[in-house]
């Protein structure tokens, strides 16, 4: 892979085979990252965006070797592309709705209709909110606290950390402090009373992070942040909603 950026899709090198690609006609706050991490025997990618720009003809290198694609959460703004992958995993408390994505399952109604989330329309022809429906893309296997994903010479283990949503998971490298964080943590406004979404589970779920030697973030939205500013996003939460 390599660093570009075409104007829709922006891909950035992040260093010790890190890349992330992000979708530039998503305002930043529903931009889900699509983060690709390179092993020697295959690739990670965690999550996959709206998918109104089909991954494969934008960033078609993605799949010039064996992959498997995890799925944090079943939000619209992380699962539209993962279609694309053959090998799909999400834990079990969100495996029906990857199955079957109605626009209420991914919570695309009624966030689209409520906010203004995109910055331009890449859809030839126009998006049409009322139309946009995500095919059925079943879960190949899920995955669960604890699993193990090997990648060759680097291994993920897999964190459910629920509160955003049920099913959330993480994904943590022991051998770098590497926390894929998704939309557990991020520095910006969290999404925490959206259907499934739980407070109590979202303060359990940062004093876990906070327990984990944690050297670099790399969330689901905005910028990448080192342990020191993870600590200290959780703690301003958790006053806000403990004042």
């Amino acid at each position: 892979m390599r660093a570009r950026d075409d104007g829709a899709i922006r891909i950035e090198h992040h260093g010790d085979g890190l890349w992330r690609i992000e979708e530039l006609f998503a305002h930043p706050y529903c931009r889900g990252a699509i983060w690709v991490i390179d092993g020697t025997e295959r690739r990670l990618v965690l999550d996959a965006g709206w998918g109104l720009v089909p991954l494969d003809q934008a960033v078609p290198e993605l799949f010039d070797r064996p992959v498997v694609a995890v799925a944090s959460h079943t939000h619209f703004d992380h699962i539209g592309g993962l279609q694309q992958f053959a090998d799909r995993l999400v834990h079990p408390l969100e495996a029906s709705i990857l199955a079957d994505p109605s626009p209420e399952a991914v919570q695309s109604v009624p966030f689209l209709y409520d906010y203004d989330a995109l910055v331009f329309d890449p859809v030839p022809g126009g998006f049409d909110v009322d139309a946009w429906r995500l095919p059925p893309m079943p879960a190949t296997a899920t995955v669960e606290e604890g699993d193990a994903i090997e990648l060759g010479d680097r291994t993920l283990t897999v964190l459910h950390t629920p509160g955003h949503s049920p099913g959330h998971v993480c994904l943590f490298e022991e051998a770098t402090g590497f926390l894929f964080a998704a939309d557990a943590i991020y520095d910006g406004e969290m999404y925490d009373t959206i259907p499934g979404a739980s407070i109590p589970d979202l303060l359990a779920t940062h004093q876990r992070l906070l327990d984990l030697p944690v050297s670099r973030v790399l969330p689901g939205h905005f910028e990448v942040f080192d342990g020191q500013r993870l600590h200290e996003l959780i703690e301003s939460y958790r006053r806000g909603k403990l004042a």
